[in-house]
C-alpha cells in the first residue's frame, strides 16, 4: 500500500511538474498584456477597458476622484489606478490623450449595481472598489465593491458590452442606468421592452443608440430625473436623468447584461446585439472569444528575448488597436461626417484618429502588421473627403474632414499667424498607403480630394512668400504634405502639379536661418522675429510644443538637404550628438520621435543603435514635459512595466508612442510615410518573426535574429538579408513584404564601418 502511495504521490508531481513546464513553454502573446501598464496618473492616459480589437465598445470602470484638474475631477480616460472608488462601469471610453477636457474622453452610458443607497447617491454615484481583487486581461475586466459585496465582471464583443454583477443573496439586486460623464452629454432616453429588455439614446455625438438586455426578469422601476426619483420606466431627453432597475433577490445567481449599440439607429443597434452577442451566447463564451481576438492579432508578431520586454512590446501592440474604433454596424451600415448614414459595401468603416501623432508611427506597423485593416482605413478616409466634398468644406472656408486646431480666418495682409501648428496628416497616411500597395481605389478619383487637404493647411496666398508667418514649425510640416502631393501628381501624369508641390516641399528652407542654423519665425514681410539667447529654454512661442531644438530636425522628407543647410555630415552630427548628450532630447512627445535614427543618414548608423536602445531599455534624463520644463528633471525608464509606464505627461496619443516602441524593437523605423523605407537598429530581441498576410503580400515570414544579441551586445557588427551581405541601415517596404531573413551578428563595441555609405 506504502509503495502504492509512494508512485501515486511520484505520478502526480511528475504530472504538476509536466503542467508547469507546458504553462511555461505554451505562454501565448496575448498573455504578455497587462492592461493596467499607463493607467494611473499623467503617464500614458490608458486604461484596463474590456474591448476587442478595434472594437466600438470600451467598458470599464470611471475611477473617483481621477485626476484632479480642472476638468472636474475625470480621469483623461475615465480610469485612474490610484483610485479606489468608482463612478460606475461606462459603456464609451477614450483612452490615451492628455488634455484637461472632461468633454472629450471619459466614460458614456454607465451602469452602477448596488444594494442600497440614499437619493442623494444619484447625484453623483461613488462607490468603493477593494483593489486587491482588481484584475484585467485583454477583454475582460474584473473589481469586488466591498461595501455592497458585489462582484463586477465586464467583457466585450465590437458592438457589445457584456456586464456580469454578482450580488449577495437575500438582498434587493438594483441596477442605477445614467449617462455617466453628464458634462459630455446632452441628456438621455428610456423605454422599456417587456420585462427584460430596455432601449434608449443617449445624446453624444450623432446619438449613441442602445438595446439592454438582462438575464432576469426587471421587477420595478424608478426615474431619476435629476433632481428625485420618481415612478416610472420610460425618459424622454432627460438632462442629468437615469433609471433605477430593481430585480429583486437573485438568490446568488448573476445578472447578466448585454448592451448593443449603434451609432446609426435602434434597428441597428438590436441586430448588432442578435449578431454578435445572441441569447445563447452567455459572459464566459464572449470572454473566451474577447481573449482569443487579441491573441490572433497579437501572435502575428512573435518575439523571443527577455519577459520585461515583451511584456511593454505586447501591451504596446496592444494598445495599438484601440483606435481607430470600428464604426460599422454588422449590416453594413454608419454614420458619415455629412451627418447622414451610409453603407460599407465590402470593408469596415473606421473614425476615431489622431494623425497628428500616429502618422509617424502606428500606420507604418499597420503596413507590416495589419495591411488589411489599414486598406480599410484607407477607404473610410476616402469617405471622410468625398462626405466632405459634399458637405461643402473647401480651402476657402477653413475646414477639415478631420481633426485640427488652430485655424482662424486670415489675419491682415491675408497671412494668417496660427495660434498653434496642430494640424493633422490624413494624406501622408493616404500616400504611404499608394507606394506601399495597400491603396484600392482609383488614384485619380481620390488624388483632387488629397490636394483640397494640402490647400485648405496652407492656402494659395503663402506661396507669394513662401512660408507661413512666424510659424516655422507648421510651414516645415506642410513640406512633409506638399512632397506627398508631388509623389501622387506625378504618378498620375499630372507634371504641373508635381512641379508646384515640390517647390512648396521647399519652403522650410525659407524659415532657416543660416546665421544661427535653426528653424526662425519671420514676418510676412520677411523679417526675422525674436530668436531666443537660448534654444534650449524657449518652448512655444513659435514653436508647438517643442523648444527650437526639437524642431530643428523637422525635414523628415528630406534629411539629406537638412543635413547640407548644417554644413555637412561632420556640423550635423555633431549638433545631434550634442542635443542627445545635453539631454534635450524628449521622448514623451512627437516632435522629434524621429531624431534617434537621424544618425543613419548623417552615416553614423551606430549612434542610432546606441540612442534608440538607451531609450527603450535604460534610464535616461529628461528635461521637458509637453509644453515646458519640469520642475525637476526626470530620470527614469521611458517605458516599463509598472501603472505609470510612460514618463510623466507621456501621452500615448492613440498608440503613436506603443508603435514608436514596437518598430523600435524590432529594429525598424520609417522616418517619412510616402517614402516606403525602414531605418535599420539593433533590435532589443533575439528573434523577431513578422508573420505578412498572405491575401495581400506575396512572403509569408519576415524574420529579423540578432545573433548574441545582449544588454550588452547591442551593436550590429555585420547583417545578412537572404544569406547575402548587407551594408546599409535601411530597407524597403518591398524587401520586408517578400519574406525573408535579416540576421545580425552583435557586438559589445559599435562597428563603426557597418551601414555606411559608399
Amino acid at each position: 500500500m506504502i509503495i502504492k502511495m509512494k508512485k501515486c504521490i511520484e505520478y502526480l508531481n511528475l504530472v504538476l511538474v509536466l503542467l508547469i513546464l507546458s504553462s511555461c513553454q505554451g505562454k501565448r502573446p496575448v498573455d504578455y498584456v497587462n492592461p493596467f501598464i499607463c493607467s494611473q496618473g499623467d503617464h500614458g492616459q490608458w486604461l484596463p477597458a474590456a474591448l476587442v480589437p478595434f472594437g466600438l465598445v470600451e467598458v470599464c470602470p470611471d475611477t473617483y476622484p481621477g485626476s484632479l484638474t480642472a476638468d472636474g475631477g475625470f480621469a483623461h480616460s475615465g480610469y485612474d489606478f490610484s483610485d479606489s472608488q468608482i463612478r460606475g462601469f461606462s459603456n464609451f471610453h477614450k483612452g490615451s490623450s492628455g488634455g484637461t477636457s472632461i468633454c472629450d474622453r471619459s466614460g458614456l452610458l454607465s451602469l452602477v449595481p448596488f444594494i442600497n443607497v440614499p437619493d442623494s447617491f444619484y447625484i453623483s454615484p461613488v462607490l468603493n472598489i477593494d483593489k486587491k481583487t482588481e484584475k484585467a486581461t485583454p477583454g475582460y475586466y474584473s473589481v469586488t465593491l466591498p461595501d455592497e459585496e458585489i462582484h463586477a465582471e465586464l467583457t466585450a464583443e465590437t458592438h457589445v458590452a457584456v456586464h456580469k454583477y454578482s450580488y449577495p443573496a437575500r438582498q434587493v439586486a438594483r441596477l442605477f442606468i445614467y449617462e455617466g460623464n453628464r458634462p459630455r452629454s446632452r441628456g438621455i432616453s428610456f423605454s422599456p421592452k417587456g420585462n427584460q429588455e430596455i432601449e434608449g439614446i443617449q445624446y453624444c455625438y450623432g446619438g449613441i443608440y442602445f438595446v439592454m438586455k438582462f438575464s432576469s426578469p426587471i421587477q420595478s422601476t424608478k426615474i431619476w430625473n435629476g433632481t428625485m426619483l420618481t415612478e416610472g420606466a420610460t425618459l424622454e431627453k432627460q438632462l442629468s436623468g437615469g433609471l433605477v432597475c430593481e430585480f429583486g433577490d437573485l438568490q446568488g445567481k448573476p445578472l447578466e447584461i448585454k448592451v448593443g449599440v449603434s451609432l446609426t439607429s435602434m434597428e441597428a443597434a438590436r441586430k448588432n446585439l442578435e449578431t454578435e452577442c445572441p441569447d445563447r451566447v452567455n459572459f464566459e463564451e464572449v470572454r473566451k472569444n474577447a481573449l482569443e481576438e487579441w491573441n490572433k492579432k497579437l501572435r502575428l508578431i512573435t518575439v523571443d528575448g527577455e519577459d520585461e520586454y515583451k511584456t511593454i512590446f505586447y501591451t504596446a501592440l496592444y494598445h495599438t488597436c484601440f483606435m481607430p474604433q470600428v464604426i460599422t454596424d454588422v449590416d453594413g451600415t454608419y454614420p458619415g461626417l455629412d451627418q447622414k448614414t451610409h453603407q460599407a459595401d465590402g470593408y469596415l468603416h473606421y473614425s476615431n484618429y489622431a494623425f497628428w501623432d500616429d502618422f509617424r508611427t502606428k500606420f507604418p506597423l499597420y503596413t507590416l502588421w495589419q495591411p488589411q485593416v489599414y486598406r480599410d482605413i484607407i477607404k473610410s478616409l476616402r469617405d471622410l473627403y468625398e462626405q466632405a466634398d459634399n458637405w461643402g468644406i473647401t480651402p476657402e472656408n477653413n475646414h477639415t474632414p478631420h481633426q485640427g486646431e488652430g485655424f482662424r480666418p486670415s489675419g491682415k495682409n491675408g497671412f494668417q499667424a496660427f495660434n498653434t501648428c496642430r494640424y493633422e496628416h490624413m494624406l501622408m497616411t493616404m500616400t504611404d498607403a499608394y507606394f506601399k500597395g495597400l491603396f484600392d481605389l482609383d488614384l485619380k478619383k481620390v488624388y483632387p480630394y488629397i490636394r483640397n487637404e494640402a490647400m485648405v493647411q496652407m492656402p494659395e496666398n503663402y506661396d507669394s512668400i513662401g512660408y507661413i508667418p512666424a510659424r516655422p514649425d507648421q510651414t516645415g510640416e506642410f513640406c512633409w504634405d506638399s512632397w506627398c502631393v508631388a509623389q501622387l501628381a506625378k504618378e498620375i501624369g499630372n507634371e504641373t502639379d508635381y512641379n508646384y508641390f515640390m517647390n512648396r516641399a521647399e519652403y522650410w528652407r525659407n524659415t532657416w536661418d543660416p546665421s544661427i542654423r535653426y528653424f526662425r519665425a519671420r514676418a510676412a514681410d520677411g523679417t526675422w522675429l525674436d530668436f531666443p539667447e537660448d534654444p534650449n529654454i524657449n518652448r512655444e512661442k513659435y514653436t508647438y510644443e517643442g523648444s527650437k531644438w526639437h524642431w530643428r530636425w523637422n525635414v523628415i522628407h528630406d534629411v539629406p538637404s537638412l543635413i547640407e543647410t548644417f554644413g555637412g555630415e561632420e556640423a550635423f552630427l555633431k549638433e545631434l550628438e550634442y542635443f542627445f548628450d545635453n539631454d534635450l532630447y524628449t521622448a514623451g512627445n512627437q516632435i522629434d520621435l524621429q531624431a534617434p535614427f537621424l544618425f543613419n543618414i548623417a552615416n553614423a548608423p551606430w549612434l542610432s543603435q546606441k540612442w534608440s536602445r538607451k531609450i527603450l531599455t535604460e534610464p535616461i534624463l529628461q528635461k521637458y514635459g509637453t509644453h515646458g520644463f519640469f520642475p525637476e528633471p526626470i530620470f527614469d525608464r521611458v517605458y516599463k512595466t509598472t501603472p505609470d509606464g510612460y514618463l510623466e505627461e507621456m501621452d500615448c496619443d492613440y498608440g503613436c508612442m506603443a508603435a514608436w516602441y514596437n518598430m523600435a524593437a524590432m529594429g525598424l523605423y520609417q522616418l517619412c510615410p510616402g517614402n516606403p523605407v525602414y531605418q535599420l537598429t539593433s533590435p532589443i530581441f533575439n528573434k523577431v518573426v513578422i508573420t505578412l498576410d498572405s491575401s495581400v503580400y506575396p512572403g509569408k515570414q519576415f524574420i529579423i535574429e540578432a545573433k548574441n544579441q545582449s544588454r550588452e551586445n547591442n551593436y550590429i557588427q555585420s547583417a545578412t538579408l537572404n544569406g547575402k551581405p548587407l551594408n546599409r541601415s535601411w530597407i524597403t517596404h518591398e524587401e520586408i513584404i517578400r519574406g525573408g531573413k535579416l540576421i545580425y551578428e552583435m557586438g559589445a563595441e559599435p562597428n563603426k564601418n557597418w551601414g555606411i555609405a559608399k
